[in-house]
């Protein structure tokens, strides 16, 4: 939990409770309880995905997550030492090799169906359910979290609850009672109780339950996951429904009209692949009367991941985004997979797997897979064709491509906008360049997480402030929100206006003003025109006319993961792994000073920047950008 995400009163008299009508509405398309996935009796169904690639694969990673030794466990000792010191470096690797073992290990023995995982399985729940807390222990309140005394559905609870309530689910009574008991008793103290007293009474609600990032749906699709499930009274079930039917629009809304999604391409694939959790839960819940991906809106979004791909599987990384993200196929292509009667066709031109590539974290991801698609083992790519540019105008962003089968090897993307995203950097005027597979000039990426990042500290890190982006240092000021202070929508006046934007077969340009991102009393006007052209072998040209009321300094930068030269005329030539472009940056105030630093964070990227020597009313600064 961040700073400015704190849970909230409603006003009196008000709550989240759903209609009675619309609960009861539900509860007429309702029937028994539901799980994406099959219990171990449904001995043709597992040996189906026995016999299938994934099965066999599924074998193979819990047989080696089943010989994990030392094996990981998380114990109240660890979060206890993390809430003391806020140092996470041994607990982070943790989790990760529980939840597998968790996801993994009830797969196993439903394919092979001889007890072999059963006593290991029944231990990692014992222990769990020992744990004083689920939640992640750099909250604000660990502390009261720890010691029982509150309770907070966070991400990690629900993905723990998540794959619990499917081991309960998929083994029965293979497992004792009593670890039956445990299960649903910790299920209910931990998650429904807390979930259900703040939906009705509209205090102390959980502040996910009206954002418009990752934790709305990945927050209701596991809480809803579980409801479905163990609730045995339809009417509960009915009330899970209605609830998150309502929620759920906030997570809609964190996606723009043009389909982009602000948060990144990473938490794209963790926010929308939970969104599908929580649509799939519903469709099958109410034997296919709700289905929310046939909105054209939630269509739309779909293809935000394939639209994302700069080239060669590079996507940009703004905001909190790894640069090294790959999208799981399972997720690009599910509206072309997923068991729909209403679609007529699909695509089935391009083999693809699902499983390629997965993290095994989290069960109904796993299920969802291997039993609500067409066939598991004959999945298909979307067959959608790349396009030269994909423009949002609604957030000013650009990627430019090379036209197929030239010369050009280049393309590059621009960034306007807000710096008041969900997992914001301020990084408005942002540009990237990529030679082939390279990334040579950068946006630096996410940062490691730290108690900092999500704190009035936030842009004290030079990854997320200005100064690590390819921006301008105006009058000495880094862009707004500044390092002494954040707080969610905090920067929504810092941004960027559209001025003119030109796209023809050879050309993309787009200007836009930059003044507004700083708080530079005496700058009248910052203009930044972006210009990519794709003839030849592909040149990019960005250019930033200054005026100030009174004199002042004026610095430009470029950031990269990649080595650099400095030549005799000035130039620099930047590579990668046999990738290279010459970058030249001239004034018509002359010669610039130029300076490089190591950016020391979690990540060191070097950050190339160009001053004009004195304080100027008004300067034209020009990068190109062309192939070494």
């Amino acid at each position: 939990m961040g700073h400015g995400d704190q849970n909230l009163n409603l006003p009196n008299g008000h709550s989240f409770e759903p209609a009675p009508e619309r609960v009861k509405a539900l509860q007429a398309l309702i029937g028994g309880p539901f799980h994406f996935g099959r219990p171990i009796t449904d001995r043709s169904a597992w040996e189906k995905i026995g016999a299938s690639e994934a099965g066999q694969r599924l074998l193979a990673l819990a047989e080696i997550a089943g010989k994990d030794e030392p094996r990981a466990y998380i114990t109240n000792e660890d979060c206890l030492y993390v809430i003391e010191t806020s140092d996470r470096s041994k607990f982070d690797p943790l989790p990760g090799r529980v939840r597998e073992r968790q996801v993994l290990l009830p797969i196993a023995e439903c394919i092979e169906n001889q007890g072999r995982y059963l006593a290991r399985i029944e231990d990692d729940i014992r222990r769990h359910c020992a744990l004083n807390m689920w939640t992640f222990p750099l909250f604000v309140r660990s502390r009261q979290l720890f010691e029982r005394t509150e309770y907070f559905t966070d991400l990690a609870t629900v993905h723990y609850a998540n794959n619990l309530v499917t081991a309960l689910h998929l083994l029965g009574d293979r497992l004792k009672p009593e670890t039956r008991d445990l299960i649903r008793r910790e299920i209910e103290t931990r998650v429904f109780k807390p979930f259900e007293e703040r939906i009705k009474t509209g205090r102390d609600l959980y502040w996910w339950t009206i954002v418009t990032h990752n934790w709305n749906s990945v927050c209701l699709s596991g809480v809803l996951s579980c409801a479905l499930r163990l609730k045995e009274d339809p009417a509960e079930r009915a009330w899970y429904l209605a609830v998150v039917e309502k929620l759920i629009k906030h997570s809609e809304d964190g996606f723009e009209p043009s389909g982009f999604y602000t948060e990144g391409v990473a938490y794209w694939g963790y926010g929308y692949s939970h969104y599908i959790l929580a649509a799939e839960l519903v469709r099958g819940a109410t034997g296919g009367a709700i289905d929310w991906l046939h909105q054209p809106r939630v269509e739309h979004i779909s293809h935000f991941g394939h639209r994302m791909e700069i080239q060669n599987g590079v996507y940009p990384s703004f905001s909190d985004c790894r640069r090294d993200v790959v999208l799981p196929d399972w997720l690009m292509h599910w509206h072309n997979n997923r068991l729909d009667p209403a679609r007529k066709s699909r695509d089935t031109a391009v083999p693809t797997r699902p499983f390629d590539p997965i993290h095994f974290q989290f069960a109904d991801i796993v299920h969802l897979v291997l039993f609500h698609q067409e066939d598991i083992n004959q999945a298909y790519a979307v067959g959608r064709p790349r396009a030269v540019r994909e423009w949002f105008e609604d957030v000013q962003f650009l990627i430019c491509r090379p036209n197929p089968d030239t010369d050009c090897r280049l393309a590059a993307t621009f960034k306007g906008g807000d710096n008041a995203a969900n997992h914001n950097h301020n990084d408005l005027g942002t540009f990237t360049v990529i030679s082939g597979k390279e990334e040579l000039l950068v946006d630096p990426g996410a940062e490691i997480y730290t108690r900092r990042t999500f704190s009035v500290h936030r842009y004290e890190s030079n990854l997320l402030n200005s100064f690590g982006h390819p921006v301008p240092v105006v009058g000495g000021q880094l862009q707004f929100p500044d390092q002494t202070y954040h707080r969610t929508g905090f920067g929504r006046d810092a941004y960027t206006k559209l001025v003119d934007t030109t796209f023809t077969a050879g050309q993309d340009r787009v200007i836009i003003e930059m003044d507004r991102a700083y708080k530079v009393p005496h700058l009248m006007n910052l203009i930044r025109a972006f210009t990519y052209d794709r003839t030849g072998r592909g040149r990019i040209e960005v250019s930033d006319k200054v005026k100030f009321s009174t004199p002042d300094t004026f610095e430009t930068a470029l950031i990269t993961y990649g080595q650099w030269e400095l030549k005799s005329d000035g130039s620099l030539i930047v590579s990668q792994n046999g990738e290279a472009v010459t970058v030249t940056v001239t004034s018509d105030q002359g010669p610039m000073e130029f300076a490089h630093c190591v950016i020391q964070e979690s990540s060191t990227p070097t950050r190339l920047s160009w001053r004009l020597p004195a304080p100027v009313l008004e300067a034209v600064v020009r990068i190109s950008v062309v192939p070494a």
